[in-house]
């Protein structure tokens, strides 16, 4: 039996594709089609429309796809609703698991960027949330270690064990 949902199929930057219920698109508050973010197209046979994401990974489009398909009930919430629970820090655990799957954690900065980018700012404050949770009371080289950035201190460290610097 085929779905009578409509849908738009979005793909991204590495040719991978997705299928988006129009009002997922409505989350965003940056015009999708006027961004720049999206090329329209038609698919010919089915006459679907479709749209390729220039800039974004698959990574990143699968990850908000999930998000938004896990908050689909949701209302949006306001500018005043998100002002009042700015310092609840608590992120839901279905928010988290899927979070915890974007690693190598470029993975979440591609998610955080194309967040920002559309102006999704419920996504944005899970984001900032999820990302000041686990960060929250580590030391420099522990948060580093999360977000998989190298320290200067280390780069030294291994340019000198492989003979190409100096420590000093």
């Amino acid at each position: 039996m085929a779905s009578t949902t409509k849908t738009i199929k979005l793909t991204s930057s590495d040719d991978q594709s997705f299928e988006f219920k129009p009002e997922y698109l409505m989350r965003a508050q940056t015009d999708v089609e006027r961004s720049g973010l999206l090329e329209r197209r038609h698919l010919p046979r089915r006459g679907h429309p479709s749209a390729f994401c220039r800039t974004v990974e698959g990574d990143a489009l699968e990850t908000i796809l999930n998000w938004l398909v896990e908050h689909e009930a949701d209302k949006p919430r306001t500018e005043e609703q998100r002002q009042m629970h700015r310092f609840n820090r608590n992120v839901a655990k279905e928010g988290v698991n899927l979070l915890d799957t974007c690693v190598p954690r470029r993975k979440l900065a591609a998610v955080v960027k194309t967040a920002y980018y559309l102006e999704m700012p419920d996504l944005t404050d899970t984001l900032i949330k999820y990302t000041a949770n686990n960060l929250e009371g580590k030391e420099a080289a522990e948060m580093a270690k999360w977000l998989e950035i190298p320290l200067k201190s280390d780069q030294k460290k291994k340019e000198a064990e492989d003979g190409g610097g100096v420590v000093g």
